[in-house]
């Protein structure tokens, strides 16, 4: 009878012990299942950097396209054509603000400051639709109102270069200037700049 108590205690210690290596093992599976998906471990100085950087791309790529399709029509451009990509600029224009106010303040010393300069930068952008909507408005012959959108388009892109190179310069040395530096959003931003 001895024997099968001392069995009895072993075979329940193995279990114990199956159990424990169980409980260990899914413990460490559960852990490193946690660690997919979820948080790509990017601060929010990336999160905000990358998030300005791809909304200005995305601004800067549709309104390229929208001049692409003016100048395409070349003389035969007509004024329906011209509201029509005022339209479009206009809707670009909204969804950058959206975008841009939806991201907050960086979480850095300069985050009121990269507020102002985005702020800025959305206010040169609905002045710059404005005036060619005015220019459309007051009768204008269409190679009057063309040469607003070229001009309007020109000072547009410039704004959103000086307002990105103000943006990197924020924080010197910092955890947002790096961001901006590192960001690949930011490097296609840059190339979609150099190029215009």
């Amino acid at each position: 009878m001895r024997w099968s108590s001392s069995r009895t205690a072993a075979s329940r210690s193995s279990r114990r012990a199956t159990a424990a290596g169980s409980t260990a093992l899914l413990a460490a599976l559960v852990l490193a299942l946690s660690g997919c998906g979820g948080d790509d471990g990017a601060s929010a100085s990336e999160d905000y950097a990358d998030g300005v950087c791809s909304s200005l791309n995305t601004w800067a790529t549709d309104v390229e396209e929208t001049v692409r399709s003016l100048a395409d029509a070349g003389l035969s451009v007509d004024e329906d054509q011209i509201r029509a990509a005022v339209g479009d600029v206009d809707d670009a224009t909204q969804k950058l603000s959206d975008d841009l106010e939806g991201l907050g303040l960086p979480e850095t010393d300069d985050g009121e400051k990269a507020k102002a300069e985005v702020d800025d930068l959305l206010t040169v952008l609905r002045e710059q639709v404005d005036s060619v909507e005015q220019a459309l408005d007051s009768g204008s012959g269409v190679a009057a109102v063309a040469g607003k959108v070229t001009t309007a388009v020109s000072a547009a892109a410039n704004a959103i270069d000086m307002t990105y190179q103000e943006l990197r310069q924020l924080d010197p040395s910092g955890e947002l200037q790096d961001a901006f530096e590192s960001s690949d959003e930011c490097n296609s931003l840059e190339d979609q700049l150099e190029r215009n």
